[in-house]
């Protein structure tokens, strides 16, 4: 037991064991080029999320120490990341002026029950939770999310101020109609930063294209005095580590931001696990979601109480570790250990940064994210999967972002529970030719008239236990002249709970008092048990339970009329008829 504690509490302990030169040359090669892309990434998304650049550095410095060591991937990289500062752009609208001490105090709330809520997840062991949210969700939200994105950075390239909204086509209307007021100066440093860090991908991704972007365009605006040109500027950018301070609020803003911060911890729960497990499979590493969460928790809990807003698990900078080879979490520490040193004494150097080249620095990080298209990919796997994904991507230019996932989670609920309300429900014969058991609606091959052998091909619960219940008699009623056995082949039911096993009893019933009887074949081992609970042998002949299809054609065979099978049924379904047929008998073997 104090093992498990260890591992939970303190999960770095095992690597530190086994440091030596050669690891930390590796970590520090990742390390360093990690925090080259970090700090311009952070203040760009600072400004994304409503917050001052600085605060991205802020967000960048001890969470992501504290993720690290208390994680389990050794590349994930966490920080500001571009999706989880719309959604706390988009949880705190409305709340506060962007940029106010109001906005920083409630994007520190933000954090602590981001954090408190992954946390949670993680100790409780519920990372299973992230698989609840539909691929297809999550492919119309990332792509409407980045096209928001990338709309909300348009204001700042083109240089005049744009409306703040995350409603598509509210910034689009915005944009359009102001831009006369596009100032050419602004526009040119926005493309030469974007130009910069596009050549930088094609040279290699390791090139660390924002940071070039940012000394470039730092040392035009400085020796040319953009400013006077009216080229915004990130302007003063205060020295020295960030001090630990509780933020607080009162208690109707923190109300209002509890579904806000639910959204962040699911997208970003789903998005750092997503990223850790597919990282720790190509490296063969072992992983475990639940500590990832517990890291990722206090990683945003650190972010809360130390002038940081939510943060969450970077796709390209982990992305970046893995190819650098980062050998342990002590990668991300020296990445820590860069951005301490640039809050101490770089910060005043960013006066002269373009907010243009913030905005480009975004762009290029989201472009790539604007997929329709994969829409329409899943709509031609799954067409009501698309439809979803279609709906949240629509979704967008409309309403919040919250409301948008919301939706098209609660659309992807909807539509899986109404396909389990109506299973599909076989009745089976046996082929001639194959001797295996078969569809006989679909193959149009003859039932046995005195056995209905069916089954659900789904597990039984109290929303579509009812149609189970009425679509069986139904098919009793039209065969009950000649029927003699009932029998509900339940290898399909995986799951039954109180509502399914009850109506279960009750259909058992209901077959008896109609005069025929009642089999039950290939019962679960999960099943039986409930059963047994429910007194089963109350309900049906202990001797009409079997294991298996095959006796249980033999056994029911043995109790039907044998003079009906020769002298007045045209079929010979199971091996078993020819014993009782004439000798010159001819089965009929298809039904018209």
């Amino acid at each position: 037991m104090k093992v498990n504690i260890t591992l939970d509490l303190a999960p770095f302990l095992p690597w530190l064991k086994s440091y030596d030169k050669d690891k930390f040359v590796r970590d520090l090669i990742a390390g360093l080029t990690v925090a080259a892309v970090l700090v311009p990434q952070s203040m760009a998304y600072a400004l994304l999320a409503g917050m001052p650049p600085i605060h991205g550095l802020y967000a960048s410095f001890l969470p992501v120490i504290v993720a690290a060591l208390f994680g389990s991937s050794r590349f994930l990289a966490t920080g500001p990341v571009a999706m989880t500062a719309l959604l706390t752009s988009s949880a705190l609208y409305g709340l506060a002026e962007p940029g106010s001490d109001k906005w920083i105090a409630l994007a520190g709330v933000l954090a602590l029950m981001v954090g408190f809520i992954r946390l949670v997840v993680g100790l409780l062991k519920l990372a299973f939770v992230v698989e609840l949210i539909s691929t297809s969700v999550i492919v119309g939200f990332t792509s409407a999310g980045a096209l928001v994105i990338a709309l909300s950075q348009f204001g700042h390239l083109l240089g005049f101020k744009i409306t703040q909204s995350t409603h598509i086509y509210e910034v689009v209307s915005d944009i359009i109609s102001k831009l006369s007021q596009t100032n050419p100066y602004t526009f040119i440093i926005g493309v030469l930063a974007y130009v910069i860090i596009w050549l930088s991908r094609k040279i290699s991704p390791l090139v660390p294209g924002a940071l070039l972007a940012v000394i470039a365009t730092s040392l035009i605006s400085y020796f040319f005095n953009l400013q006077n040109f009216g080229v915004s500027l990130v302007g003063e950018v205060p020295s020295g580590l960030p001090s630990l301070e509780i933020p607080s609020a009162d208690y109707r803003s923190i109300s209002q931001l509890w579904v806000g911060a639910i959204i962040i911890s699911a997208f970003g729960l789903m998005e750092a696990v997503a990223i850790a497990k597919q990282l720790a499979i190509k490296a063969g590493d072992r992983w475990d979601p639940n500590q990832e969460l517990i890291g990722q928790g206090l990683a945003n809990i650190v972010a809360g109480l130390f002038k940081g807003f939510p943060v969450g698990g970077s796709f390209s900078r982990s992305a970046l570790n893995y190819q650098l080879g980062a050998k342990t979490p002590i990668a991300s520490v020296i990445t820590c250990l860069v951005i301490g040193l640039t809050l101490l004494f770089l910060a005043p150097l960013f006066y002269y940064l373009p907010k243009a080249t913030l905005s480009a620095i975004v762009l290029s990080a989201v472009i790539n994210l604007i997929r329709p298209q994969e829409i329409i990919r899943l709509y031609r796997i799954n067409p009501t999967d698309g439809i979803v994904a279609g709906i949240t991507f629509i979704t967008v230019f409309f309403m919040d972002l919250w409301v948008a996932i919301t939706l098209g989670t609660l659309i992807a609920f909807g539509s899986f529970v109404y396909k389990t309300m109506y299973p599909r429900i076989v009745v089976l014969t046996r082929n001639p030719k194959s001797s295996t058991f078969v569809n006989a609606e679909r193959e149009k091959l003859p039932e046995c008239p005195q056995i209905l052998y069916i089954r659900p091909n789904m597990s039984l619960y109290f929303g579509n236990a009812e149609y189970v219940y009425e679509y069986i008699l139904e098919k009793v009623e039209e065969r009950k002249k000649t029927l003699r056995f009932v029998l509900l082949d339940l290898e399909a039911v995986n799951y039954m709970d109180a509502s399914g096993s009850l109506v279960l009893i009750r259909l058992l019933d209901r077959i008896k008092a109609m005069g025929i009887e009642p089999a039950l074949a290939n019962i679960g081992c999960t099943i039986y048990p409930l059963l047994e609970r429910l007194d089963i042998d109350k309900h049906i002949d202990p001797d009409n339970i079997f294991d298996s299809k095959g006796q249980s054609i033999v056994e029911l065979f043995k109790k039907l009329d044998h003079e009906y099978c020769r002298r007045k049924c045209p079929y010979a379904i199971f091996k078993e008829c020819w014993s009782v047929k004439e000798a010159d008998f001819k089965p009929l073997e298809k039904i018209a």
